[in-house]
């Protein structure tokens, strides 16, 4: 009976590691299709009780809103075409841009400024993607120039 009882309890450490190894899987499987699923940038949530002071102009500018809004959404639709190496690059560039929209606080003309800067920086990510057979390295030497860009 008591080596019937060590099988039994032995059996049942086995059945508990699996467990806990496929619940640790497929956590990591979620978390990793949560960061993978979501995009580089989200809009400012102009309803949300903590803006600064950037998020509060762009959201009392109907035209900085609206680029907001475009560069979201342009930004998704470049990731979905990019290498997971290319997408954390671009995810990179657009947090190094987004300190410098930061520094902007309400000065709009600042601000348009550093959307036009983005937008332009999309169109030559875009035209990378669309005719150059070099992508990779156009990719990155757009990345590379703009962050020197940012640096200055």
């Amino acid at each position: 009976m008591l080596r019937a009882q060590g099988l039994d309890g032995l059996e049942r450490e086995v059945a508990m590691r699996k467990r806990l190894q496929a619940g640790l899987a497929a956590g990591l499987g979620l978390a990793l299709a949560g960061v993978l699923s979501t995009g580089p940038a989200s809009a400012v949530d102009c309803r949300s009780r903590w803006l600064g002071e950037t998020e509060t102009a762009i959201c009392q500018d109907a035209n900085l809103s609206r680029t907001e809004d475009q560069v979201v959404r342009r930004i998704g639709g470049l990731s979905r075409r990019l290498s997971y190496g290319q997408y954390l690059g671009m995810r990179h560039w657009h947090a190094l841009w987004g300190e410098e929209r930061g520094r902007c606080s309400l000065d709009r003309g600042c601000l348009t400024t550093t959307y036009r800067t983005q937008l332009r920086f999309l169109d030559r990510l875009q035209q990378c993607l669309d005719t150059t057979q070099q992508r990779r390295a156009c990719f990155r030497n757009t990345l590379n120039v703009e962050r020197e860009a940012l640096r200055r």
